[in-house]
This record gives C-alpha cells, structure tokens and sequence, in this order.
C-alpha cells in the first residue's frame, strides 16, 4: 500500500521555485533598466558631441572665408564679415556674430551658443544647450593673434557640457586655430 504518491509537485515546492523565478526576473529588470540608461547617456552625449563639432567646423568654414573679423569681436563673440557676392560692400546678411548666450546664470553653467545673421529677416540659430557658460568662468572661447580688426588668427574653443541626468556629463573641449584667407 502506497501512502505517498510522487505524481506531483506540492505547494512549498511551488512556492520555492516562484520565489527563485521572482528573484531572477528583478535581476534581469534592474539589469536591463542599467542598460537602457546607459544607452540613453551615450546617445545624448554622443549628440551634443557631434553638435558642437558640427558648429565647429561651421565656424572654421565662416573664418576661413571671413573678409573680416568685425571689431565687436570680443571672448564671448565672434563677429565676422563674409562678403558672398563679392562686391565690397557689408550688406546685412553678410554679416555674421557667433555668440555664447548664457542660460541658467551660473558662472560656468549652461549655454547656447547661436548664430545670427545682421539680416533682420534671418532669424537667429541655437546650436543647442549643450556648451559651458563662459560667463563669470574665465572661460574663454574666441582668443584674437591681434585684437579685431587687425585680426590674422583666431583660437576656437568650445567646452561641451552634455545634458546627462541633469547633472552634467563629463566636459569635452574642442579646439582649433584659423587664419583666415581673405583678411588683409
């Protein structure tokens, strides 16, 4: 006579392996939310990268061809005059300030950094908010070989401040120096 039968699973057999399948499946949840993060946080730093470049070698190209690099030139802007139609003369969208706009008020805090044409009609492009303040820092991203406009160099630096969390991502600095072809 059989007084057990082995045909089944009983419920604190059932219990246990939920209790491990549970466990598992929050490891696997906290894992994959790690990832998911982490791939988030390289993406936006990987475009805030990739902007400041790209702005970067807008403002090589603009130097590059500059005619002139305007007086109102200081730190914190860069103005320039880049004669496209070639008749000597400074119309307004020929006329070309990239400057740093301070968002948050914090001495090294958050910037934009925007181009603007003189042109009223042309509004004005943000290049993101993505850029080191340069205001009450002692950060200075325009340097002149000789002060506008006699200016035959310009040192280019932009500090790269990605958005991570919130918190700020690690700092990328991006430098170039550009002479440009048509100033006298």
């Amino acid at each position: 006579m059989k007084l057990r039968s082995d045909d089944g699973i009983t419920i604190v057999e059932l219990a246990i392996s939920s209790f491990i399948l549970l466990v598992i499946s929050a490891i696997m949840l906290t894992a994959l939310m790690m990832v998911a993060r982490t791939n988030r946080i390289v993406a936006e730093d990987t475009e805030a990268l990739t902007t400041a470049r790209l702005a970067r070698l807008r403002i090589e190209r603009e130097l590059r061809q500059a005619d002139e690099i305007l007086a109102a030139s200081d730190a914190t802007t860069l103005s320039l005059w880049l004669d496209a139609n070639n008749d000597a003369t400074k119309d307004p969208d020929e006329l070309i300030t990239w400057a740093y706009t301070d968002i948050d008020g914090l001495p090294g805090g958050k910037a934009t950094l925007i181009r603007s044409v003189a042109d009223p009609a042309i509004d004005p492009q943000p290049n993101g908010i993505h850029y080191r303040s340069p205001i009450g820092s002692g950060y200075v991203p325009f340097t002149y070989d000789v002060s506008p406009p006699a200016t035959q160099q310009v040192t280019l630096t932009l500090i790269v401040e990605p958005e991570t969390d919130g918190a700020g991502g690690e700092s990328v600095t991006l430098t170039s120096t550009v002479a440009p072809r048509n100033v006298n």
